[in-house]
């Protein structure tokens, strides 16, 4: 049995995309890297059909350097990425090897096709693993409802720092600093906490 302090002892993030986790929970990977927490990403694709593959290989190689976070990369064809295999087998063998207390993954309440395949995924393969919090993307949609959230104020600078190694993504209005910066504002008035920044998440799974 896991008990809560432990949760979040090896967090595996995993993002369709090479700067979803960033936008989504760095602030959070961040927080918990500062605690002694092992942190792992999983980037399905390099994003391809968004940039060019190296570019974007390189930036979420760099990102996650600030928080000395191992990466291992999918290499799944952008924009189709499957959502049953090879996508399940391959977060099966990160899993195993990494062995996750805690994932950390895109809502499949989400406009993007790869986003709603990946989170079906990883809710399959990690099915054994204590904790599942899906997070906020861009273009997620109405239904991401947050009923769990982080006080990331501490590393919003880190969060913001990260996004702008993905340099290739920059004409995008939501990798602005007022763009990640404001959804972390809105978080924070959401819970009273105006004045803070945090990161929402959705609870898939809880097992304490």
């Amino acid at each position: 049995m896991k008990k809560p302090t432990e949760l979040f002892s090896r967090i595996l993030a995993i993002g369709p995309h090479p700067d979803d986790i960033e936008l989504g929970c760095f602030g959070t990977l961040a927080k918990y890297r500062k605690h002694g927490s092992r942190i792992a990403h999983f980037v399905a694709t390099c994003g391809g059909v968004g940039g060019e593959e190296q570019k974007r290989r390189d930036e979420a190689l760099t990102s996650a350097k600030l928080i000395n976070a191992k990466v291992y990369f999918g290499e799944l064809p952008d924009t189709a990425i499957p959502e049953g295999h090879p996508t399940i087998s391959m977060l099966e063998h990160v899993i195993k090897e990494f062995k996750p207390t805690c994932i950390i993954v895109n809502s499949p309440n989400d406009t993007h096709q790869d986003h709603r395949a990946v989170a079906r995924a990883a809710v399959s393969a990690g099915r054994f693993v204590p904790m599942i919090l899906y997070y906020q993307t861009p273009s997620s949609n109405r239904q991401f409802t947050p009923n769990m959230y982080v006080d990331v104020t501490a590393t919003i600078n880190l969060k913001t720092k990260a996004t702008k190694i993905h340099h290739s993504q920059g004409a995008n209005v939501y990798m602005a600093d007022r763009a990640v910066k404001g959804l972390a504002d809105f978080m924070a008035l959401q819970i009273y906490h105006g004045g803070k920044y945090f990161e929402g998440f959705e609870v898939y799974q809880l097992i304490i």
